[in-house]
């Protein structure tokens, strides 16, 4: 089943508006083009939290704080980028190409250190491996689906 997108706050407050009006669920999703289904779910959620904010999400706890988020090394952390929108491989060579080298030599590296990434899609794009082989980076090769490498989710 494919991800839908989900409703402004704007249209998920008219929702509520137009509720409040006596409109049936049938009718506000006609009138704004969204389902039933999904009016009748803004509709259950209003009347229980008095709000059409996105609530905390049910997932497994942050094994570190967001503070705590950084590069980790043997040496210590590495510099901290924060990213506030959608990362994607462009962005993310980028930033290596920015911060990669300038925290090895700030956390006095020496030769041979290897760098470390997941396997998350832009870690593994061409472009990446070719921007990171270019540039004469040795990767640690990981194996997929492993959290026991990652020190950050819990790992042994």
């Amino acid at each position: 089943m494919a991800k839908t997108k989900e409703l402004s706050k704007d249209t998920r407050n008219k929702i509520v508006d137009l509720h409040q009006a006596a409109k049936t669920e049938s009718a506000i999703g006609k009138q704004l083009g969204v389902k039933k289904s999904t009016v009748g779910a803004i509709i259950r959620k209003w009347k229980t939290y008095k709000t059409t904010d996105n609530l905390p999400r049910s997932g497994a706890p942050c094994k570190i704080s967001p503070r705590g988020v950084k590069m980790i090394t043997r040496t210590g952390p590495g510099r901290l980028i924060r990213v506030k929108e959608r990362m994607n491989g462009a962005m993310y060579r980028k930033i290596l190409s920015k911060n990669l080298l300038p925290s090895a030599r700030a956390l006095k590296m020496k030769r041979g250190w290897v760098f470390q990434h997941d396997n998350d899609p832009k870690h593994t794009a061409q472009a990446t491996k070719e921007w990171l082989r270019k540039k004469h980076f040795k990767v640690l090769e990981r194996p997929n689906q492993s959290s026991d490498l990652n020190p950050i989710f819990g790992g042994s």
